[in-house]
């Protein structure tokens, strides 16, 4: 296929507000890292990792929220439907506010017990119960942003996301300097700058859809009743189904990597979460090419135009994975000063030392399966993303981190950080198949309907 050929431009204008505004969702973590590493202690380091891994389950398990608006608000506007559209977004809502309230009722029983599993008794399970606590204030609010982040992607706008998550990040950061720097609050402080910036960011994504949809668009979305809003349940459960069981999965391989380093020790753990905030600042900078992909793939498969699809793909994966090799590059020349940033207690620092070298290379090992991550969601071939998730999980995680153990000796973090890459390594190689063969069969269309 010819290059110059590809929409290139049209990728380009999707994927750098994407990254942008990727980039600035880890920052969080960092901030509220770097705020601990240097005004406090290992232990708040460690409560705030544990901590925040529960949140990021929550999150990351209904994050189908966005993503399977995008598909669905997506391929709906693709094929000129824009009532359809409306209502899916509108079924999309009303789920995040049942989940959002669920989460806030059963956080009060289902937090202890979860971190009795991720930590032993102590200070480090006391503070991050705490700080758990306080940090589910601001999962409806978090959960009704994805939603309307998933409509702009679908729709094209990779802009208004930007300025929503921007607007988020800069609040968190001024409130973490406030509250962690200055008042001394530690976990809790990090845990309240948080809340406050999300509940902040979902009255601005509010604003900015009202003022951005045509006035056909906000009529439809007063019409709250009617047969299409009552009868895409279905389907809405079966593509989030899917995407449930793949990110819980991937969010189960990730919390055994935290929970694992809980039990080699509070250096370890606050090392894993140093390292653990490097790979996902380069993570979600990778994956603005695959949002580009997934809002490019959505409209064509809505158009029923695979040519086109195709031509998408290929311009999405191009810099996809030249920005992977670009964060390796980074990481592999500068990664002590990324280190002394977030923290500057000796014992960690020396320990992050130690494993980074992993790290380094998980940008370019993991571009592949962030960039078919989004052509998979945007097309809506949920199912087979589910299944190469638990291929890469059972056939390659744990077998490489059991055979570790076994056979290369006892250094278990280096065990645990090897496995993890080759799982990373595998999703893309898994999805790559996947494609190959959908393509080959000539079946992207099928049930393609939005």
């Amino acid at each position: 296929m010819n290059l110059a050929g590809l929409p290139h431009r049209r990728a380009f204008a999707l994927a750098w507000p994407a990254i942008v505004g990727n980039i600035t969702v880890p920052l969080v973590g960092l901030v509220d890292t770097a705020m601990l590493g240097h005004f406090s202690n290992a232990t708040n380091i460690g409560a705030v990792a544990l901590g925040s891994t529960v949140l990021s389950a929550v999150m990351w398990l209904v994050g189908f929220l966005r993503t399977g608006t995008t598909s669905l608000v997506g391929r709906a506007l693709g094929a000129g439907r824009d009532d359809a559209a409306v209502t899916h977004a509108q079924r999309a809502a009303l789920l995040a506010l049942a989940l959002g309230g669920g989460a806030v009722l059963l956080q009060w029983v289902a937090v202890p017990a979860i971190m009795a599993v991720l930590a032993p008794a102590g200070e480090v399970r006391e503070l991050a119960i705490q700080y758990a606590w306080i940090r589910f204030a601001s999962v409806p609010a978090a959960l009704l942003t994805l939603v309307i982040s998933g409509w702009f992607v679908g729709a094209g706008d990779t802009r208004r996301p930007l300025a929503i998550v921007a607007t988020v990040n800069v609040v968190n950061l001024v409130l973490d300097i406030a509250f962690v720097g200055g008042l001394g609050w530690g976990a809790a402080g990090a845990g309240w700058a948080t809340v406050i910036a999300e509940w902040l960011g979902l009255a601005l994504a509010l604003a900015l859809w009202w003022r951005a949809a045509p006035a056909h668009i906000r009529d439809a979305a007063r019409r709250w009743r009617g047969r299409g809003l009552r009868s895409g349940w279905r389907r809405l459960a079966a593509m989030n189904t899917d995407l449930f069981i793949r990110t819980a999965i991937l969010y189960s391989v990730l919390t055994f990597v935290t929970a694992y380093g809980a039990r080699l020790g509070p250096e370890i753990l606050a090392a894993n979460a140093i390292l653990m905030q490097l790979m996902l600042l380069a993570s979600y900078g990778q994956d603005g090419y695959a949002h580009a992909a997934e809002s490019m793939v959505s409209r064509e498969i809505g158009r029923r135009d695979v040519p086109a699809f195709h031509r998408a793909v290929l311009a999405s994966a191009v810099p996809a994975v030249a920005i992977g090799a670009v964060f390796t590059l980074l990481y592999l020349v500068a990664s002590g000063p990324f280190i002394a940033v977030l923290t500057s207690l000796p014992e960690v620092t020396a320990a992050a030392d130690q494993y980074i070298g992993w790290v380094v290379w998980l940008p370019l090992a993991s571009s592949l399966a962030y960039l078919f991550d989004g052509v998979f969601l945007g097309s809506g071939r949920t199912r087979a993303m589910v299944i190469t998730m638990a291929e890469s999980a059972l056939l390659v995680f744990v077998p490489a981190l059991l055979i570790g153990i076994e056979w290369i000796g006892d250094a278990r973090n280096h065990d645990l950080w090897r496995a993890f890459l080759l799982f990373n390594v595998a999703r893309g190689v898994f999805l790559g198949i996947a494609y190959a063969r959908i393509t080959r069969r000539g079946a992207w269309l099928e049930g393609a309907h939005a």
